[in-house]
């Protein structure tokens, strides 16, 4: 098999960068015979949790505009850790920030060949070209928010584009999901209820500061219960790709339990 996900965030600062690497490294774990690539489809290099990390859409993109892409090359320059590559996004810092949709479109679909799974962190800018390409391109779409009001806001306002670009062919994760939030999961299904598809909740870990100050994914922290979320966020891509779930313990050191679809909860 061979698919391309995309996670793109509903609000800035939802954890988007975060949730995506850690379901890429407990999937690059628990299917070792997999290529898993993260790529950073955004305008941000997106290197807090992937310290060496050397390739980067900076890097490609001269390679894409001549037409001289050579997915092996590529393929060898982004292996970061044993079975899981990496690319790296724009930097704003390092060039024009000016992608067109077509580079990271076609650079996917050329890159899908090589991998068993590509895994994008499209950011939050939903009018930034490499964003914009990785939304075409994906075989599957996830949207990413927190229980805040300007995240509700900013949904009901791009919902209509959303809709027209059909954003979110997976569903929507609530990251950082906190049970005492007054933004409950029945709050937030009544309040968006023009939204088409389902809610799934990603739990908050007391370690994420932890994580961010280390510069490591979550996953390396043993939180069980964002560990099975993070399973069970996994287990919608692979059954979405045609490829068995990962299961209960299986090869994974975290025992992950059970994942929460409450997209009918009630407040």
């Amino acid at each position: 098999m061979s698919g391309i996900y995309t996670f793109f965030g509903v609000d800035h600062k939802c954890g988007t960068s975060m949730l995506c690497q850690s379901v890429a490294e407990f999937i690059a774990k628990e299917i070792p015979d997999w290529k898993v690539l993260v790529i950073h489809t955004e305008g941000a290099s997106g290197n807090d949790y992937a310290s060496g990390a050397g390739e980067s859409m900076d890097r490609i993109r001269p390679e894409l505009a001549e037409g001289l892409i050579d997915p092996q090359e590529i393929m060898a320059r982004s292996k970061w850790q044993d079975n899981l590559y990496y690319i790296l996004g724009a930097d704003p810092l390092d060039g024009d920030g000016k992608y067109h949709p077509n580079l990271s479109d076609q650079l996917l679909k050329q890159l899908r060949h090589y991998f068993d799974l590509i895994l994008c962190d499209s950011g939050s800018q939903i009018g930034h070209g490499l964003a914009l390409g990785s939304l075409f391109a994906a075989d599957g779409i996830f949207l990413v928010m927190t229980q805040s009001e300007s995240a509700v806001r900013r949904f009901e306002r791009l919902m209509p584009l959303y809709q027209k670009l059909n954003v979110s062919t997976l569903g929507c994760l609530i990251n950082r999901y906190q049970d005492e939030n007054p933004y409950t999961l029945g709050y937030l299904r009544k309040r968006l209820d023009r939204f088409w598809s389902d809610f799934f909740v990603v739990s908050e870990s007391p370690l994420g500061l932890v994580a961010e100050a280390e510069g490591r994914s979550l996953i390396h922290y043993r939180d069980k219960n964002f560990g099975k979320d993070v399973r069970s966020t996994a287990n919608l891509i692979l059954r979405n790709a045609g490829a068995a779930p990962i299961t209960e313990g299986s090869r994974s050191p975290w025992n992950l339990l059970k994942f929460r679809n409450t997209s009918k909860t009630e407040a």
